[in-house]
C-alpha cells in the first residue's frame, strides 16, 4: 500500500484521526452536559463520579472547579490535536504533496504541540498551585512532537519552493 495519495496509508490515518477527534468531541460534550445538568453525576464526600452510559466506567475526582477545568482542558486539547492531525493527513492524501495548505496545517500542528502543552502546564501550576505533575511526560512528548513537526513544515516550505521553481523552469 502506498503512503501518499488516494487509497493510501495517509487516507486511512486521516479517517482514523478524524473519527478520534469526533469521539473526543462527543465525550467532551457529554462531560460538560453531565456537569451542567447534574445528569450522570453523583457527588459524595467532596468527590464526584460521572457515569459513562453503555459502560461500567466512571470518571471520578475531587469535586472542585480545578478538577473540572483540568478534565475539560485535557479533552479540548485532544479534540484540537486530532482534528489538526486529520488535516495534516488530509494534505498527505492529496495529489500534490508539497503545497501551501500542507505547510499551514503542519504549522497549526506545530503550534498545538509546542504552545498548548506549555500553556496547559502553566495553567495547571496556577490552578493546583504547584501540585503534582503526573502528566509531565505527555507534555514533554508533545513538545518533542511539535519540534519534529516544525522541522517537517520547514522541509515542506523548501519543497514548495523547489516545486514552484521547477514549474517556472518548464
Amino acid at each position: 500500500m502506498k503512503m501518499f495519495g488516494k487509497k493510501s496509508v495517509s487516507t486511512l490515518l486521516f479517517y482514523i484521526a478524524k473519527a478520534t477527534a469526533i469521539g473526543y468531541g462527543i465525550f467532551l460534550l457529554f462531560i460538560v452536559f453531565a456537569i451542567v445538568t447534574n445528569s450522570f453525576l453523583s457527588i459524595s464526600d467532596h468527590n464526584f463520579q460521572i457515569k459513562i452510559p453503555f459502560t461500567n466506567s466512571v470518571i471520578k475526582g475531587a469535586y472542585e472547579i480545578n478538577t473540572f477545568l483540568s478534565i475539560i482542558m485535557f479533552f479540548l486539547f485532544y479534540v484540537s490535536f486530532f482534528y489538526v492531525l486529520s488535516l495534516v493527513f488530509k494534505t498527505f492524501k492529496a495529489e500534490i504533496l508539497f503545497s501551501k495548505n500542507a505547510i499551514q496545517h503542519l504549522t497549526y500542528f506545530t503550534i498545538i504541540n509546542l504552545f498548548f502543552p506549555i500553556l496547559y502546564g502553566s495553567i495547571r501550576l496556577l490552578i493546583f498551585q504547584g501540585g503534582n505533575f503526573n502528566d509531565f511526560y505527555a507534555v514533554f512528548l508533545h513538545i518533542i512532537l511539535g519540534i519534529f513537526a516544525l522541522f517537517i513544515a520547514t522541509i515542506f516550505k523548501q519543497g514548495v519552493q523547489l516545486q514552484e521553481e521547477n514549474e517556472l523552469t518548464i
